[in-house]
């Protein structure tokens, strides 16, 4: 058994084969799913400068990011997510790239914090915006790529849901039941509504008056049809109408829910996340619009939304579905040299062959029947033998694995 000293960093985890190949699953599934939408692919550096990580990512943020050793005068930082790296990209190219622009990437990024099931420091992400577009229709459509990305991998819509909400509806009513100034720290309670206990609620809430508490967890458990009959202010009912606008575009999945905050100060508009359907995991996937923030960076003003899927959450859910059987396919031929004179031609037939298909050759020098079950182990589905015979009379044997029936082939017609 290996030592501690030789485990992977904490919060971070080895993929050997076969976890890479369920991760690989996944990644095609969301491949598949952006180029379907017409999303083209870019990447990032994996580190950016500090001022442009930290610059709107808010308190909790800054405190989680992976910095690198100073050198010079440069602080640089390991990104946390890809929105602010997509931002610096797309304010580099504003005035010439042709709107809307959809991208998207799936990539690693960190964050310092506590690992737990679903939740590493080195994790992976499918994220994907879109920019220039001020339409309900946009936001509709960043749902609607991650409901197929998760329908793509086998899941169906009674597995999962989306919840969705208008950052302008929240804080319209935030704005008549506390300070300005404390606007922003009640968002990110309300975020925690549904993780946390309502004492514990209640706690992250203390800077409100009993009754300014009481009535936000009335408003924050009506229907989205009855909060229209409440007194709202003008950025309330902003919120609300576009809300309604992107929810006339989207499935039965998707339900309002005036708790759904995402806890990153940039959101300005819709906001949405989507669970297993018994909340057994954080949130499979989770986006929104951030219109402010290219003018922010110091871009031109500008629209943005878009979104990001997990791929830990998303594979855990697969598993519970039984929905992650991938079966490792092995080489189509297994060719087993049996003397030192077959090498050569081992390795001449290996050559022609893997033009079209996946050639395996012995690298050990075993006995024929060690080589057998090492290929069966393997999961061949052919053996060829290369020994003192096949060398005289110009040919080789070919023997299938699942049938057991073998063959004589000129070495000349083997491909």
């Amino acid at each position: 058994m290996a030592s501690d000293d030789m485990k992977p960093a904490k919060g971070a985890m080895d993929f050997y084969p076969e976890d890479k190949r369920k991760f690989n699953y996944i990644r095609d599934a969301f491949v598949k799913t952006a180029e379907s939408f017409n999303f083209k692919e870019v990447e990032t550096p994996a580190f950016e400068m500090m001022e442009i990580l930290t610059k709107k990512s808010g308190e909790e943020i800054k405190k989680q990011i992976f910095t690198l050793e100073k050198k010079g005068n440069e602080s640089l930082g390991l990104r946390f997510d890809l929105t602010i790296p997509f931002t610096r990209m797309y304010i580099s190219k504003q005035k010439t790239l042709p709107k809307p622009v959809r991208w998207y990437s799936c990539s690693r990024m960190w964050r310092y914090e506590a690992p737990q099931k679903g939740r590493m420091r080195e994790f992976y992400q499918f994220s994907y915006e879109i920019y220039g577009s001020d339409q309900p229709i946009a936001d509709a459509e960043v749902v609607l790529l991650a409901i197929n990305a998760i329908e793509n991998l086998g899941l169906k819509q009674k597995d999962f849901f989306v919840s969705i909400n208008n950052r302008k509806l929240l804080q319209g009513i935030l704005e008549s039941l506390v300070d300005k100034n404390k606007i922003e720290d009640a968002i990110r309670a309300i975020d925690k509504k549904e993780k946390i206990s309502g004492i514990e609620f209640r706690k992250e809430l203390l800077f409100m008056p009993d009754e300014a508490f009481e009535e936000l967890n009335r408003l924050l458990s009506l229907p989205f049809e009855k909060l229209e009959k409440e007194k709202l202010s003008k950025l309330a009912k902003e919120g609300y109408n576009e809300l309604k606008q992107v929810l006339m575009l989207l499935p039965k999945c998707a339900r309002f829910d005036l708790s759904i905050a995402r806890g990153l100060a940039y959101y300005t508009g819709t906001v949405f996340e989507i669970f297993d359907v018994d909340r057994k995991y954080r949130a499979l996937a989770g986006g929104g619009r951030y219109d402010s923030l290219i003018e922010k960076y110091g871009g031109e003003k500008d629209y943005v939304t878009g979104a990001a899927v997990g791929f830990s959450t998303v594979q855990l859910l697969l598993e519970d579905n039984k929905l992650m059987n991938i079966n490792e396919s092995g080489p189509e031929y297994y060719i087993s040299p049996l003397t030192d004179k077959a090498y050569n031609l081992a390795l001449s037939i290996a050559k022609k062959l893997r033009s079209r298909t996946s050639v395996e050759v012995d690298l050990m020098a075993r006995k024929l029947s060690k080589q057998l079950q090492y290929a069966n182990t393997k999961k061949a589905k052919n053996i060829i033998l290369i020994g003192e015979d096949e060398l005289k009379n110009n040919n080789v044997t070919v023997k299938d694995l699942s049938t057991g029936k073998q063959k004589k082939i000129d070495i000349n017609k083997i491909v």
